[in-house]
């Protein structure tokens, strides 16, 4: 189990270290089960980005959403 802090501390590397890759559109925080349970979220424009985006990090889950393209209203 992941707490929220310890979510928190791990996104700001896990954003810096995607600072550079291509279709990455955004990083933040994700509840996986209850409450007390998180896990970072990355969200991507294609599968392609996916394969630069690392499976935990610092013993925090990542999970990756492919959203395509994402464009002001």
């Amino acid at each position: 189990m992941v707490t929220m802090n310890e979510a928190r501390s791990a996104k700001a590397e896990l954003r810096e270290s995607l600072r550079d890759v291509d279709g990455v559109q955004g990083v933040g925080l994700a509840r996986r089960g209850d409450d007390r349970d998180w896990v970072l979220q990355v969200n991507v424009l294609n599968v392609r980005a996916r394969k630069d985006v690392p499976p935990d990090i610092h013993g925090v889950p990542v999970r990756v959403h492919v959203i395509g393209a994402v464009s002001a209203l």
